[in-house]
């Protein structure tokens, strides 16, 4: 039911996930635009306002100039009376002209009329709000890369934090429209407290899902989280719109005392967990990736509050370069990200390297602006007279087509200066996937591959799980692995092939744990001892994966073992694929060329044409419905000169089918050449196969002996369809049923015997139910009436050429599709030395009697 539901949600989740990535995002950047514009034409009046009530007058500004002072309510702006905030905003929305302002303040008892005169911002404010706007754009550009990266919870719940705190960083510009600025307050309303529960289920989630708490929230209840915030909303529309009340009122102050008891909660509950998961000594490779996130609050918050607490502290204005520090807390969102997006541990090399070539890289971007804009765009200004913008923008244009390019350049190069190690275990693992290229046998390319992963990342154990087909389990090899098999159709199988990536084993029992998964599949995590499984996936089956223990000494494998890993596991799988395949197709040969001997030996064991005396001609033809089958026919003479006839039809096709015919034909040579009578042949072939024959298997077998002689036939029917025989002169045929059940479905039955006479002209018709069972494109069977038409209406017929006519008949109805096997045989008997005297009476033993339709007859 949980599977269920999971996949039921699933397009719900790609919706989500593409609303976000390319409707909100972009419409938030769309409408950041316009206030980067409006930064620069903003006046600055110098006072700030708060319900409508001056919280702050700048000494010395515009505001304090026209007689502004802290505490005067505002009543109008311009000629507009505003009531709220929301008509605050809207009257102060086109305040970007340089003219001054009209205010209409209440002070006290008095009602006062200024006006405030223009004022330019200066660099430190329009610098602050710049570094608010782009550190708004960069946890958005930074939250829409990793859900672009990823989908799963984490991300997902990762997107919406960073576009609430890049809404409230952009600050959305404001219009002369009331309606418009309701929208925009409920919707920061809306936002504000969706806030801690995103940021509850965010670490809930976060680094590794948390066993406990993760699965509980990540299903049905997620809902639940946002309950508070949705009822929170609703309650203060509620109080807006039926019981409006002035600020400060005894309901406002219950309502905001309660939001923020919920926000309180929220916010310490995930900073709890947070710490919980911080301080987990089984989980190694979560607190890498928590120590990479403490580093980014740490060295992006330090600076930004420095920035605002000095600012606040201070009445004097800090200067503009210092805002720049601003900036630091994108390091906040980014430490999330790499830690999101990042697989396995983050170690120090990494972080200390991936440093290294970004600070050179923003260097050299650098001393390119400064030498573009500062030197090149100052000497066309003096020399031309030209603005520097243009020379901007090409530097801007230029630099984005080199990005790419010059930042693998340096990566070379501090990789060469300061990382030599990383070129030798590069060249050593091409090695390693050339060396298995040029091995054939599967178990070589085992042998190889674990033993140069050994010597090269010393782990303490290290297994290999392979599979050698479609659907078969994979079974471990490897150094201390045990004995141990896994189903593909296992969660830990699913799951290894869907991620198709080195993956550390907490963050498998996290994924198997929060999306339900058998026993085995954490048996066998636990059984294997692995730190790290590295998935071999070749085209689109998982062929084996990699079950790295730890490293000796306790060390962490890096970033770098695990991209390393990662390309040799692609070229590993394609190369064990191509093995398996390799040898399928030398299993495919020697199978058929096995099935060519059993199609010889099994030709060798039937008559190879027609047996004629002057008194009788028998003929026979067998065509396998594959290259051998199940059916077999043979005919004899016997050393006292009766001729022995036998029709067998083994339950089954192809090989298995071939295998029991050649057991029977060779058992029914021997016991009919010791002159034995057909119901005791058919009693010892019973005992024979009962003994030997799997369950489900039996054998359709019919046996005669014929004695030249006397014209006498003795015949015994195992459960055959029964043989016609065709009387020459007449209309109706005889149908010999007299025997018993098939041979080897009841042990120690004794068979019973027909007899009867055979006289010159008759025909003696067997095959066994291919013939009668091929059907045509209609889905009509070829039957037993059409089957019987055709062979009496052939009387004067040879019965070879009789047979192949029929054969090709069949065939032409079934229009070449494969059916059964098809095997017949026709006795022809020529004339007899003397007419018996006991013939009539024979003639009556053990048979039917029906006419040319197959209708009975007396």
């Amino acid at each position: 039911m949980n599977r269920s539901l999971h996949q039921t949600a699933r397009p719900h989740r790609a919706l989500l996930r593409r609303l976000g990535l390319f409707l909100l995002a972009p419409a938030l950047v769309a409408l950041s635009l316009p206030v980067a514009i409006h930064i620069a034409e903003r006046q600055d009046r110098g006072f700030a306002v708060h319900r409508l009530e001056v919280v702050t007058v700048r000494p010395g500004g515009p505001a304090d100039q026209a007689g502004m002072q802290v505490g005067d309510r505002i009543a109008t702006v311009g000629d507009r009376p505003v009531a709220d905030m929301r008509e605050y905003y809207s009257a102060m929305a086109n305040d970007r002209q340089a003219v001054a302002l009209g205010l209409v303040l209440t002070r006290a008892v008095e009602v006062v009329e200024i006006s405030v005169p223009q004022g330019s911002p200066d660099q430190p404010t329009m610098i602050r709000h710049y570094c608010l706007w782009t550190v708004g754009l960069s946890f958005l550009a930074i939250g829409w890369w990793v859900l672009w990266r990823r989908d799963d919870p984490v991300t997902r719940t990762f997107f919406s934090l960073c576009f609430i705190f890049a809404f409230f960083l952009v600050d959305v510009p404001d219009l002369d429209d009331t309606v418009y600025m309701y929208a925009k307050e409920y919707l920061r309303l809306l936002l504000q407290l969706l806030l801690p529960a995103f940021f509850l289920r965010f670490f809930l989630g976060f680094p590794g899902g948390g066993r406990r708490l993760g699965p509980r929230w990540a299903g049905p209840r997620a809902p639940l989280l946002f309950l508070p915030a949705a009822v929170l909303l609703l309650a203060s529309a509620a109080n807006e719109i039926w019981h409006p009340a002035p600020a400060g009122s005894p309901v406002e102050m219950i309502l905001g005392t309660v939001i923020l008891f919920y926000m309180l909660t929220f916010v310490l509950t995930g900073l709890v967990i947070f710490a919980r998961h911080a301080v987990r000594k089984d989980r190694p490779i979560q607190r890498t990736k928590l120590l990479v996130v403490f580093g980014g609050l740490l060295l992006g918050l330090v600076p930004f509050l420095g920035v605002v607490l000095v600012g606040e502290a201070t009445p004097v204005r800090i200067a503009g370069p210092v805002q720049y520090l601003s900036l630091s807390v994108i390091l906040v969102p980014s430490s999330f990200a790499l830690a999101i997006l990042r697989y396995g541990a983050i170690d120090r090399t990494f972080i200390v390297r991936t440093g290294l070539v970004y600070g050179a890289l923003t260097l050299l971007l650098l001393a390119g602006y400064f030498a573009g804009v500062v030197v090149l765009g100052t000497a066309l200004a003096r020399t031309f007279n030209v603005s520097t913008f243009p020379v901007l923008l090409a530097i801007a244009a230029g630099g984005g087509l080199v990005i790419q390019p010059l930042r693998q350049a340096v990566q070379g190069w501090i990789d060469r200066a300061f990382y030599p190690e990383r070129q030798v275990h590069r060249r050593a693992m091409v090695a390693l996937a050339d060396r298995l290229s040029s091995l054939v046998a599967t178990e070589d390319m085992a042998t190889e591959l674990l033993d140069s992963l050994t010597e090269l990342y010393r782990p303490q154990r290290l297994a290999l799980y392979l599979s050698e087909g479609p659907d078969q389990p994979l079974q471990v090899l490897g150094t201390n692995g045990g004995q141990d098999a896994l189903s593909p159709a296992s969660a830990l199988a699913r799951l290894l092939h869907r991620l198709r990536r080195p993956v550390f084993t907490e963050e498998l029992e996290d994924l198997l744990l929060g999306t339900g998964s058998d026993a085995d599949s954490l048996a066998t995590l636990t059984r294997s001892g692995a730190l790290l499984a590295v998935p071999l996936v070749g085209g689109n089956r998982l062929v084996g994966f990699l079950a790295f223990g730890p490293k000796r000494g306790d060390i962490l494998y890096t970033q770098e073992d695990l991209a390393n890993l990662r390309v040799l596991a692609v070229q590993a799988a394609s190369v064990l694929e191509s093995r398996h395949f390799y040898h399928d197709s030398l299993q495919r040969q020697k199978l058929e060329t096995e099935i060519e001997v059993a199609r010889g030996i099994q030709s060798s064991l039937l008559p190879v044409g027609p047996l004629e005396t002057p008194r009788f001609v028998v003929a026979g033809r067998h065509e396998p419905s594959r290259r051998v089958g199940g059916d077999f026919f043979d005919f004899f003479l016997r050393e006292d000169g009766s001729l022995v006839l036998a029709i067998a039809d083994v339950a089954g096709k192809g090989i298995p089918a071939a295998l029991l015919m050649t057991s029977l034909c060779t058992g029914f040579r021997r016991e009919a050449e010791a002159r034995l009578r057909p119901a005791a042949v058919a009693n010892r072939l019973n005992a024979a196969l009962g003994a030997h024959i799997a369950p489900g298997r039996f054998v359709c077998f019919f046996c005669a002996i014929w004695e030249p002689e006397s014209g006498l036939l003795r015949y015994c029917n195992a459960g055959m369809d029964p043989p016609v025989l065709f009387r020459q002169g007449q209309d109706w045929y005889d149908i010999l049923r007299k025997g018993g059940p098939v041979l080897g479905a009841v042990a120690d039955h004794a068979y019973r015997e027909g007899a009867l006479t055979l006289q010159g002209g008759d025909r003696l018709f067997l095959r066994t139910d291919g013939l009668a069972d091929q059907r045509n494109d209609a889905g009509e069977f070829y039957d037993e009436e059409r089957l019987m038409a055709a062979v009496s209406s052939r009387a004067d017929v040879a019965p070879q050429d009789l047979l192949d006519a029929i054969f090709t008949e069949v065939r032409h109805f079934g229009q070449g599709g494969e059916g059964d096997d098809m095997t017949a045989m026709l006795l022809h008997i020529k004339e007899l030395k003397e007419k018996t005297t006991n013939g009539p009476l024979l003639a009556q033993a053990g048979r039917d009697r029906v006419d040319h339709r197959g209708l009975p007859r007396d």
